[in-house]
């Protein structure tokens, strides 16, 4: 992919190839294109402060940084590539890459219990789908917990809304009722719940035996 900035134009190649070389221009255009795609890509992130992005941005960034520096982000073959824990694959999309780092680092912050990402989130959804599983190098626990997060956030909005409700914000069923009066009764919400559970911890399973974690 090529990006177009004030008549300039860089490859994906290039940007890598600035980041082992030091080639300050062509960083900070880099720097510049990430922080655009940021706020363009971030808009449905809720449950954030000001202080929160930022802080999201730059941990995602650096940690992009860090892995060109190293090298573990390379080009070989005209192509990019990064190196992992299972292996090396090629990048066809730098920029999606970023937004892949920023994603997951999103879901983490959520896992934490620090935040409540609400009710009407979309990520899931979002343009970098695609990139699902394919670039983050991540140790077990670390990828265990991401899987946790995005299957709690694949559930039905009503399942999403009553176990983030229960299990984050700490609220009796006899609360939960009175904020969602259609679940009609205590043993309705009970039983509710108790399938959303069941669904959830199904597909966490699934998940994980998917990625080698059982």
């Amino acid at each position: 992919m090529i990006f177009e900035f004030r008549r300039k134009s860089y490859t994906d190649i290039q940007i890598v190839e600035a980041y082992q070389t030091g080639d300050k221009k062509i960083q900070q255009f880099w720097y510049d294109k990430c922080r655009s795609q940021f706020g363009k890509g971030t808009s449905n992130y809720g449950g954030l402060t000001d202080y929160d992005r930022e802080d999201l941005f730059q941990d995602s960034f650096i940690i992009l940084w860090e892995k060109m520096e190293s090298h573990q982000i390379y080009t070989l073959d005209a192509m990019v590539h990064v190196t992992t824990k299972k292996g090396d694959s090629i990048i066809p999309d730098m920029l999606g890459y970023f937004m892949r780092i920023v994603k997951n680092k999103y879901l983490e912050m959520f896992h934490s219990g620090k935040y409540v990402i609400p009710i009407n989130e979309s990520i899931t959804s979002s343009q970098d789908d695609s990139f699902e599983d394919t670039y983050w190098d991540e140790d077990p626990e670390m990828e265990k917990d991401r899987i946790v997060s995005q299957c709690l956030l694949s559930l039905p909005k009503s399942c999403l809304e009553i176990l983030t409700k229960f299990y984050y914000e700490k609220k009796s069923l006899e609360q939960i009722l009175e904020e969602r009066p259609e679940n009609n009764s205590y043993d309705g919400l009970k039983s509710r719940k108790s399938k959303c559970m069941t669904n959830l911890k199904k597909r966490i399973t699934e998940s994980f035996a998917k990625a080698g974690l059982l």
